[in-house]
This record gives C-alpha cells, structure tokens and sequence, in this order.
C-alpha cells in the first residue's frame, strides 16, 4: 500500500472536502475571462441585468459559444427566473460556485476510481487532486478550464476502457455481446463530450491527440462504431450551432433556419480558430515563448510535486492519462499565447502519474526522508498558493460591487442612486454584479492608449462605471478632475487598492472620504518591492467630497 507521508492522508482529504467549500464562497477573483466569458454574458441573457459584453460574443465573427454556458449555468439561472427568487447577484454566485465544486468534486473522483487499477493508485492520485491548490481554487472558478478538465477526465475513462477492450483477452461470445452493447453507450457519450468539449474550449482536442489512437484503434477493429461516434457528437454540435445562430442574430426566428445560407450559421469554433491563427490578434492578448508552459507554467501549478512527475516510473509512460498529458502540454506549446489556466486540466490525470517512490526504495513502502520532505514541501505551497489565489488575489472586486448594490436598494442614503465609479488598478468591474435591470448603467473602458480620445457620458444613464485598468496617475488625475468641472449631480467614487491610493498620496490632490474597506484584496499586477507600503493588501472606496 502507498503511504503517504507526515498526516493522515485520510483526514486530509476530508479536511480539503471542507477547504473545497471554504474557497468557493471566497471572493479571489483570478482572471476577467472567469466573469467576462460567463455570468457577465448570461445573466444579461436570461435575468436581463446590464452588463458589459466582451468582444467575443459582440464581433461580426463571434468565438465563443453560448451552448455550454446554458448547458453548465443556464438552469439554476432559469430556476431563479421562474421561481422569482430574490437572490442578490453575489448569492447567485456563490450558488453556481458551489455547483461546480459538487460537481466536480463527484466526477473527479468517480473518474480516477473507475481509471485506475490498483486502490494505491486510486489514493494516490485522489489525495494528490484533492489537496491541490488548483483543485481546493481554480475548479471552483467560472473558468472555461474548469468545465474542461472534466469534459477531459469523463474522455480519457471512455478512452482508457476502449483501450482496455483492445488489450484485454478474448471472451466468450455472450461477454463480447454485452462489452459491445456497453461500448456502444460509450462511443455515443464520448462523441457528445468532444462535442461539448470543443464548444466550450477549441483548444479541447490538444488533450486527446494521442489518446485518441486508440479510438482509431478501435473503430478499426469495429468498423461500425465510428457511426455510433459521430452520432453522438453530431446531435450538439447542430443544438449549439442554432442556439449560437439565434443568439447572436436576434432577427432570426428558429423557422428561419432552414432558409438561411449555410455561410449565415454561426459556428463558434470555427471562429476562434480564424481568430487565433492571426498573430496579431494573438499578440493583443500576450505573446509567450514557447517554453513558456513547460518552464514557467508547469513548476506554477505541479509545485514540488512536479519532482514526482519528472521522475516518473516507466509504468506511466504508455497509461491513458499520461499520452494525455504530453499530448496537450506539447499541442499548447506550439499556440504563442500561454496561460497558466490553459493547463489546469491536466492536475488530476498528473497526480494519476505521481511515482511515490521516486526517492525512496520500491521495495518497501515507508518513504525515506527525501519522499517525507517532499510531500511536506507541498503541503506548504498548495497552503500558501491557496490562500493568495483564493482569498487574496483581487479579492475586494466582487465584495465592493455587492457593497454598491446593496447599499444603493438598503440604504440609499449611504450611496447615491446616481453615481460614478472609477475603477483604478484592478481587473476589469463584472457589472452584473451591480443587479441593474433597468438600463441605467453605462461603462467606459480607458486605457493609456485611447483615453485621449475622450469619452461621452450619457445622461441618460444614472449609474456610470470608469474602468481605467492601470492608466498613468497623471491620466486619472485629469480625468477625476475633468468629472469634477463639469459639474455632475452624481456621487463620485474612486475604487483602488489601500496601498495604491496611500503610495500615490491621491488624498494630497483631492478630497476624499472612505466609505467603505476590505482588507482581503491584493493588486499583485502593480507591486512596487523598493517601497514596503504598496505591498500592504486592502481595497478602498473613496468617496469624492
């Protein structure tokens, strides 16, 4: 039996169950795209607050589907709708939240079970998921990547057991009846899955590269199984295509359809890829060397336990999991714009790949003081990477736009119905936070590069909201004075972080007065490390006076 080191590895994975919940009605707020590509579109869709759509649900050509976005979020949405629940945007959520921990929490678990052999391994590779940092975090996040990783795992169970099939001995003609009658669901759930897989996230496939050789394989062996296959993956991929043609085109009535040109269907995918094999569109949105995901990447979500793979037992190189891993890591290394998020799926199918022993004797199976050593150090990385990516990280965002909305409906006094907010050096505001379903909110993106261009407030619109990202002080200065001159009968607020606003000496140019704190936010994008001060974490609304 493989023993894992130092605690009870028991009471750990229960301990990380409760840790899962914990982090899950924490506010981290890791990346816009979590927001931006998720509830700051749907809730737009089906609750009809004001939101700010990104560019790719907008352009003529649009790269993401909504598909997977009805199909993942659109009922508990739907539910709240028809019951008429009134749940506050933060409590909706915290609910979708912890749907995707249940969720995920059940199919992870369900599928290293089912996928490997031995009860060592399945302890193994759940203790080492369950106690990750990427597991207890990011998988509670309304990232695209965390629906992913488990549209990847339900995949490589199919994949591995049609390899198993393959590989296995002959059977007796009953059993081949009844393995075919099972492989015949498989085929038909794998097929629906790539599907999804590929509307919710087009680089999906980059993961099954070489595992599907054995899907190949098997069609080879069982000529008619590809139908079965392709059923499956037909039926929605043709419901997402229509959902995405009317969606986007709000002229069309679904009887249209029929009559439409096939170039006016609206094939998400399709889109994205035209969009990204551009360099340039690429290169608005980061460039990274090559390297960047197996050098950089990797160490940042594997940790320590990145030893345990690199040194990985030979017994690993030819399972399921592991041509999966290699197949995306390599597939993504060739793509020139690299996130740390884009390789998130891989962390249970590595943890499947951990060898134990790397360090100590195979013979037995009481690790020596370097395996012991090791497991600690990951103990020690997964807790502070949990705590600065799950509470930390960006972490006011959420809790001051809920601040803006309560207030404004509780105590309208505290906060006036007609404001402006200045959102300075953090990520981008999700507005649907905010619950406003009478369009009166308007959003204005500045940036170095076109804030002298100017912007148009309109007056119609009794609650504005600046997003200035992180443009020179000397910018906003101009514009908080500019709001000023003109004379505006609305409440102006400046939203940055506790240290940007002291380091800055913001309160040396103007007036303000602090309405409102948290002590849980940290701007790691503009840390100054020559001055201790702009490393002290907190958010501040400040009320210009």
């Amino acid at each position: 039996m493989i023993t894992i080191p130092s605690l009870n590895w028991r009471a750990l994975f229960f301990i990380s169950i409760g840790l899962r919940f914990f982090f899950a009605l924490s506010n981290s707020y890791i990346h816009p795209d979590e927001h931006f590509q998720s509830l700051e579109v749907l809730t737009n869709k089906i609750l009809g607050f004001s939101t700010t759509i990104p560019w790719e649900f907008t352009s003529d050509s649009p790269a993401r589907s909504l598909g997977p976005l009805y199909l993942f979020y659109g009922p508990l949405l739907y539910f709240i709708k028809l019951t008429s629940l009134q749940f506050t945007p933060l409590q909706i959520w915290y609910l979708i939240r912890l749907q995707n921990v249940i969720i995920g929490w059940l199919i992870t678990d369900f599928c290293l079970h089912r996928l490997l052999p031995t009860k060592p391994e399945r302890v193994k590779a759940i203790f080492f998921t369950s106690t990750s940092y990427i597991t207890l975090v990011y998988q509670s996040h309304l990232f695209s990547n965390s629906l992913e990783t488990y549209l990847l795992l339900i995949s490589i169970l199919i994949i591995d057991n049609l390899r198993s099939t393959i590989e296995s001995n002959p059977q007796s003609d009953q059993e081949k009846a009844e393995n075919a009658k099972i492989k015949v669901n498989q085929l038909f759930w794998l097929g629906v899955i790539i599907s999804i897989g590929i509307f919710n996230r087009v680089t999906f496939p980059a993961f099954l590269i070489l595992p599907s050789l054995f899907i190949l394989q098997y069609i080879w062996i069982h000529k008619l199984s590809i139908i079965i296959l392709a059923i499956g993956f037909i039926i929605p991929t043709i419901l997402f295509i229509i959902i995405d043609t009317l969606s986007f085109n709000t002229s069309l009535e679904i009887t249209d359809l029929t009559s439409l040109d096939p170039s006016q269907y609206v094939i998400t995918p399709i889109n994205n890829l035209l969009y990204n094999a551009n360099y340039d569109n690429l290169s608005q949105h980061g460039i990274h060397p090559l390297y960047n995901h197996i050098i950089i990447n990797l160490p940042q979500i594997l940790g320590p336990s990145g030893l345990l793979f690199l040194f990985f037992n030979r017994q690993y190189w030819k399972t399921t999991p592991f041509l999966s891993i290699i197949s995306g890591i390599i597939t993504l290394s060739l793509i020139p714009h690299q996130e740390l998020r884009f390789l998130i799926p891989i962390i249970p199918l590595a943890c499947s790949c951990f060898n134990l022993y790397a360090f100590s004797n195979e013979t037995t199976t009481k690790p020596n003081w370097k395996s012991s050593l090791l497991i600690n150090s990951w103990y020690l990385f997964n807790i502070i990477m949990a705590i600065i990516m799950g509470v930390y990280h960006q972490g006011g965002i959420v809790p001051a736009l809920d601040y803006f909305h309560t207030s404004s409906i509780a105590t309208p006094s505290t906060v006036n119905d007609q404001y402006i907010q200045i959102w300075w050096r953090t990520y981008s505001p999700p507005t649907w936070f905010l619950g406003d379903t009478n369009e009166d909110l308007q959003t204005i993106t500045l940036n170095d590069e076109n804030f002298k261009q100017g912007y148009n407030l309109d007056e119609n619109k009794s609650k504005v909201v600046f997003d200035t990202m992180g443009i020179e002080y000397e910018y906003l200065l101009e514009l908080i004075n500019q709001l000023k001159s003109n004379d505006i009968p609305k409440s102006i607020y400046l939203i940055t972080p506790t240290a940007t606003f002291n380091y800055k000496h913001l309160s040396s140019d103007n007036e303000y007065k602090l309405v409102w704190d948290y002590h849980y936010h940290l701007d790691m994008d503009h840390l100054d490390f020559n001055d201790l001060n702009s490393l002290v974490p907190g958010l501040g609304i400040y009320e210009l006076v």
